[in-house]
């Protein structure tokens, strides 16, 4: 699930935010509100926490529901519960907190948020799924390990079922022609997309099969979005598809296949033996 919190005090806060992350939530911090409401216009969060003490809630919220009238709010707060009533009243929302939470208050937050159909539970499944495999197989990825020194740092979402999606900024440092991103950068997030989708899928796989079409250069400055999706499986091998967006369009994409277990261990077949060609062959035709 995806949490925004707008707060200046983040060290005070440090326990309560500590939990949500344990129930598999990732939180953004905002420290001011013309920052905040610029990020609503194009995030998807499920859960907003405004800080009272920062910022006065009522007038926040209504702003923030003239972007996003379904968005849930929660409101950190010293007002008694009937001044917090009379203050909130036509605001929609979902829960007062007090001021200092703690681990106690994540827990009943979040079955809140859950019985207003905040949470979908397909979603949040899936989403534990990522997080573990990725954390168990793939903890220094070049992809998306937040503390890689040379890496591109994408933290993929489940959005879906199948489907999974993360940002990159498309920085300078990544280009190969001037002004244009690498495309060999370009295939990275479009596998990586893909990966994530299948260790959502509660499924360790590797890429045994790569297929990249680039549409049009991918410009350097500008954020992009890369969407992963899950097609089909038949046995071991999984087929899966992913796109590169910029500015609203399509610059690239990529079809794979994905044969499940780990590239590294000496029984398992790797792209070249012969065992894996057959297996491959037997799935082409089934995915066709």
């Amino acid at each position: 699930m995806n949490i925004a919190m707008i707060t200046q005090r983040e060290a005070a806060l440090a326990a309560f935010r500590d939990g949500l992350e344990q129930r598999s939530a990732r939180v953004e911090c905002f420290a001011d509100a013309w920052g905040f409401l610029q990020a609503a216009r194009a995030k998807n969060w499920n859960l907003v926490i405004v800080d009272d003490l920062t910022l006065p809630f009522a007038d926040l919220i209504e702003k923030l529901l003239e972007i996003n009238a379904s968005l849930n709010t929660a409101v950190l707060t010293e007002l008694d519960e009937a001044a917090f009533h009379e203050a909130s009243e036509g605001l929609g929302i979902l829960s007062g907190l007090p001021s200092r939470p703690g681990l106690a208050d994540v827990a009943p937050l979040l079955d809140k948020l859950q019985a207003v159909g905040g949470l979908d539970p397909v979603i949040e499944t899936a989403q534990s799924h990522l997080d573990a495999l990725r954390n168990k197989h793939h903890p220094r990825c070049v992809v998306c390990w937040d503390r890689h020194p040379f890496g591109l740092k994408v933290e993929f979402r489940v959005t879906g079922e199948h489907t999974v999606e993360g940002t990159f900024g498309c920085g300078k440092f990544y280009e190969g022609y001037e002004n244009v991103l690498h495309g060999g950068i370009v295939s990275t997030l479009l596998d990586g997309a893909m990966a994530s989708c299948i260790l959502a899928k509660g499924v360790e796989a590797y890429t045994v099969d790569l297929r990249v079409r680039y549409r049009t250069a991918v410009e350097t400055g500008i954020p992009a979005t890369i969407r992963g999706e899950w097609v089909s499986g038949s046995g071991p091998v999984h087929l899966l598809h992913a796109t590169l967006e910029q500015a609203g369009k399509v610059r690239a994409s990529a079809r794979a296949k994905f044969f499940e277990g780990t590239p590294n261990q000496p029984s398992q077949p790797m792209p070249g033996s012969g065992s894996i060609k057959a297996l491959l062959s037997q799935a082409r035709k089934r995915l066709a």
